[in-house]
C-alpha cells in the first residue's frame, strides 16, 4: 500500500484474501435457496439465500448517521438495505432517535430499555454506554448472549474470529461471552494494527490552515510551545486578510474537542495505561499542567471564547467562513469536507494536519481506539424480545461474507462502484458527486462503507474515501503519535464492578467536565486544583481506577 491508494492490484489482493478467509462460508447470491437447510439443532456451514421462505420484518434501533441524514430520513432509503431485502427476504424497520446528539441518543435508549419495548436488533456500544457493561445488559434481559447463535448460524463471523486471535479476544467479555456482531476490519489488516497501526485507518487528528502558516512564514507546529507561537501569530497578524483581526486561532467544536488537547501531556481525558499501570488522565499531576496552559491560551484570546457552546453548524460557519486557524476532527467528515468546500470557494486555501502535539522533551501520543481495534464494543446485539433470533443471526452474518462485505462496503455495482480487473472502484457519482455531496455523503446513499453497523470493512474503501492528496498527507502525519498508552479495546469490568464503576463515574464525569470548563475559562482559579483532586478522591475515583486496573489485567491475561 505504502501511500499508493487506489491501485487496482491492492483491491484485488484484499478481496482475494478476504475470500480465502471465508471460502466455503456463503452461498452464491445469484442462486438462492428457499429456506435454511439445517435443523434447529445443527450448525450451518453457509448462509442460504433467501434466508426465509416467507418475508419477515426485523426492527433495529440505530442512531442516524449525519452523513446519511444529509440526503435521507431513514436507513430504509439506503440502497444496501433494499438489496439485502431482495437477497435475504428480511426487511429491516429502522428506529432512529429523534436527535443525533450523543446524550439524547443515550436518553432515548435508556427510555426504550426501561419500557421493555425492545426491537429485534440494537446498534449500541455496550462497553462504553451501558451502565454495567455488556454482561449487565445480558443479566438484565436486554440482549442475548450470542455464543450459541454465532456457533450455529454465523459461519462467516466464526471464520473471521478464528482468522486472528485479537479478533476473538476483543469481541468477548472476560468470561468469554459474545454480545454483538461488530463492525470489523478486514483480516489482512490485523498484522498491521498493533503495535504500528496502518495509516489507512488514521481517523482523527489535528488540522490547521497551512496557507496561513505559509503566509506568516511559520513551520507546522509540533510541540505545545510551537503551538503557542503559531496561535499568537494567527491572532495578531491577520492571516485571513480580512482586515478585521477577527481570526479564531483555535476553534474547538465544543468542550470535547478542546479536551483532546490534554493528550499533549501524555495523558488521556479518561482512562489509559502507562506501562502496566492504569491511570485516569484528569486525576494526574500532568492534568494541572494541561489546564494551566489551556487557561492561559483562553485568557489571551487564542481559544474561541464560545467554544463550550459551539455546535456543528456554528463550527462549520467559523471554519468555512475563513475565521478558524486550527481545530481537531475526523479525516473525512471534517477535514475532507472542509477541503472540498473551501477550495471550491477559494482555490488558494490550503488545509493540512499536524502531528499530535506534545510537550517539548516528551513524545507524541495517540489515544484513538478506532485505529487499534479489530472489533469491539459497538455493534449490533440481538434483544431478548426478538422472535427471530436465528434469522437475525444469519442476516447479520451475511455482512462477514465476501459478497456481503462488498455490498455493505461499496454498495451497488453499476451505481456506486464498478469492477476493474476484479477490484471495486467507486464511480464519479460518489467520488465527484454532481450535487456537491462529499464522498462520504454520496457513498452513504448506497452503502455503510463510510462506517457503522455490522460487517467487515476493507481498507480499500478507506483508501478511496481518502482520495484527496491532503488526506493522504494528514494520515501520514497523524500516525506519528505513539499508541503505547492507549487502553486496548475490549476491556470489560465484571457486572459487579461495572455497577460500582457506573455509580462512581457518573458523578466523576459530570464534575470533571464542569471543572474543565470553569478552570479553562477562568471561573475557577488553577490554585484550587488541590480541592478538585480531593473532590474526585472523595467521589471514589481511586476505586474506579482499581476496577479498571483489574479489568485491564484480566484482558491482558486472556488467551
Amino acid at each position: 500500500m505504502n501511500g499508493k491508494f487506489g491501485k487496482a492490484s491492492s483491491f484485488a489482493l484484499s478481496f482475494a484474501l478476504l475470500a480465502s478467509v471465508f471460502s466455503g462460508c456463503t452461498s452464491n447470491a445469484t442462486q438462492p435457496t428457499s429456506s435454511p437447510q439445517k435443523t434447529e439443532a445443527e450448525s450451518i456451514t453457509s448462509i442460504p439465500l433467501p434466508i426465509v421462505s416467507k418475508p419477515i420484518t426485523l426492527k433495529m434501533f440505530v442512531a442516524m448517521d449525519a452523513k446519511v441524514a444529509a440526503t435521507m430520513k431513514n436507513y430504509n432509503e439506503i440502497a444496501v438495505f433494499k438489496e439485502l431485502e431482495k437477497r435475504t427476504g428480511i426487511h429491516i424497520d429502522f428506529i432512529h432517535p429523534a436527535s443525533m446528539d450523543a446524550a439524547a441518543i443515550k436518553e432515548q435508549f435508556n427510555l426504550m430499555v426501561a419500557s421493555g419495548d425492545l426491537p429485534d436488533l440494537i446498534y449500541y456500544n455496550f462497553i462504553n454506554d451501558f451502565n454495567g457493561g455488556p454482561n449487565k445488559a445480558i443479566k438484565d434481559g436486554v440482549i442475548m448472549p450470542l455464543n450459541d447463535l454465532i456457533d450455529k448460524y454465523s459461519p462467516n463471523l466464526k471464520k473471521f474470529m478464528s482468522s486472528d486471535p485479537r479478533a476473538d479476544k476483543q469481541m468477548r467479555t472476560d468470561d468469554g461471552t459474545l454480545y454483538v456482531y461488530p463492525e470489523a476490519q478486514s483480516p489482512d489488516q490485523f498484522a498491521k494494527v498493533n503495535p504500528n497501526p496502518n495509516p489507512a485507518f488514521q481517523t482523527f487528528g489535528w488540522q490547521i490552515r497551512q496557507d496561513w502558516l505559509e503566509k506568516l512564514n511559520l513551520k507546522s507546529p509540533e510541540t505545545i510551545e510551537d503551538w503557542y507561537e503559531v496561535l499568537k501569530a494567527f491572532k495578531t497578524k491577520n492571516p485571513s486578510g480580512s482586515g478585521k483581526n477577527d481570526e479564531i486561532p483555535l476553534a474547538p467544536k465544543g468542550a470535547g474537542d478542546l479536551q483532546n488537547w490534554v493528550r499533549a501531556w501524555g495523558i488521556n481525558y479518561g482512562f489509559y495505561h502507562d506501562g502496566n499501570t492504569v491511570k485516569f488522565g484528569p486525576y494526574t499531576p500532568e492534568y494541572v499542567e494541561a489546564l494551566t496552559t489551556l487557561a492561559k491560551w483562553y485568557k489571551e484570546g487564542l481559544i474561541d471564547p464560545d467554544f463550550g457552546l459551539t455546535d456543528a453548524k456554528q463550527f462549520d460557519a467559523k471554519v468555512v467562513g475563513n475565521r478558524a486557524g486550527a481545530w481537531t476532527g475526523s479525516t473525512s467528515g471534517t477535514f475532507g469536507r472542509f477541503v472540498q468546500l473551501m477550495k471550491a470557494k477559494d482555490p488558494t486555501v490550503k488545509l493540512l494536519g499536524t502531528v499530535p502535539p506534545y510537550v517539548k522533551g516528551t513524545k507524541s501520543y495517540n489515544f484513538n481506539i478506532d485505529e487499534i481495534k479489530v472489533a469491539n464494543g459497538g455493534g449490533i446485539a440481538i434483544s431478548t424480545k426478538s422472535k427471530y433470533a436465528k434469522e437475525a443471526a444469519m442476516w447479520l452474518d451475511y455482512g462477514y461474507s465476501p459478497e456481503g462485505s462488498l455490498l455493505h462496503t461499496f454498495g451497488i455495482e453499476g451505481e456506486s462502484y464498478k469492477m476493474v480487473n476484479g477490484s471495486p472502484q467507486l464511480l464519479p457519482e460518489v467520488t465527484n458527486n454532481p450535487k456537491g455531496l462529499s464522498i462520504d455523503e454520496a457513498l452513504s446513499k448506497y452503502s455503510r462503507g463510510s462506517g457503522g453497523l455490522a460487517f467487515v470493512m476493507t481498507p480499500e474503501i478507506w483508501h478511496q474515501r481518502m482520495s484527496l492528496p491532503e488526506q493522504q498527507q494528514i494520515i501520514g502525519l497523524w500516525k506519528e503519535g505513539s499508541y503505547d498508552r492507549t487502553m486496548p479495546p475490549g476491556v470489560t469490568p465484571t457486572v459487579e464492578e461495572s455497577t460500582k464503576m457506573a455509580s462512581i463515574m457518573s458523578s466523576v464525569n459530570t464534575y470533571k467536565d464542569e471543572q474543565f470548563l470553569k478552570i479553562v475559562m477562568g471561573q475557577t482559579p488553577i490554585s484550587e486544583f488541590d480541592n478538585y483532586m480531593k473532590t474526585l478522591k472523595g467521589m471514589g475515583i481511586e476505586d474506579a481506577i482499581k476496577i479498571q486496573q483489574a479489568s485491564y489485567d484480566r484482558y491482558m491475561s486472556r488467551k
